[in-house]
């Protein structure tokens, strides 16, 4: 498909470009529907926007189970702190001391209302940002999972800074100096090193502290 960031449904498992899944997901024939109303979340990377995820939360969720997902998804590496910033408002992960700003042990129900636009990030030294935005309301089948992905971006594929060929390896040195993308080959010839080495992962976060996804 040409057009641009394309992704996958979860249901039906077909491929559609970034800005037609969210009426895709709507009308997917193979998706349970149900009586169980939830958010309509869609997440992506605020400076990779590439990287992309459709979910449904549960209005009783807690924003610590929208951050638990997106570090397990996305995130985590080395068990950092995060924030959700919602209309000008904090709420910081479990860890934060003499702050007085809000936890995430609020529901989404309290917080979050269609056509919201907030922001996650996660570590506040390497950080990564995410913009996120509520689309609506969707209907789903009673089922476990607070959180459900319904679509994700497909892997980009970038090209290898020396050969062209498809790129699997990151030099985190020079990742926002320069040419940073390398085959395995042309990795192991790169001149920072191999331990300034990173997989390719399909995460706004690949690149970045100990991430190897």
């Amino acid at each position: 498909m040409n057009q641009p960031f394309p992704g996958t449904c979860v249901s039906c498992n077909k491929e559609f470009a970034r800005n037609a899944i969210t009426k895709h997901i709507a009308a997917c024939e193979q998706r349970k529907s149900g009586d169980e109303t939830r958010f309509h979340i869609v997440v992506q990377g605020s400076y990779l926007s590439q990287y992309w995820l459709h979910v449904a939360a549960h209005p009783k969720a807690r924003l610590s189970d929208l951050d638990v997902f997106l570090r397990n998804i996305w995130l985590e590496c080395c068990g950092h702190l995060s924030s959700f910033d919602i209309g000008g408002r904090e709420y910081l992960s479990a860890g934060f001391e003499d702050s007085d700003a809000d936890n995430m042990a609020v529901a989404l129900g309290r917080v979050l209302i269609p056509g919201l636009k907030f922001r996650h990030t996660y570590d506040f030294g390497t950080s990564t940002e995410l913009s996120l935005r509520v689309v609506g309301e969707i209907r789903v089948a009673p089922g476990k999972g607070k959180i459900r992905l319904l679509a994700r971006n497909i892997a980009p594929v970038s090209e290898c800074a020396e050969c062209g060929k498809p790129a699997t390896q990151i030099c985190s040195q020079c990742l926002w100096d320069g040419d940073a993308w390398f085959c395995d080959p042309c990795a192991l010839e790169h001149e920072c090193g191999e331990e300034m080495l990173m997989p390719a992962v399909n995460s706004p976060r690949v690149g970045q502290c100990g991430y190897t996804g």
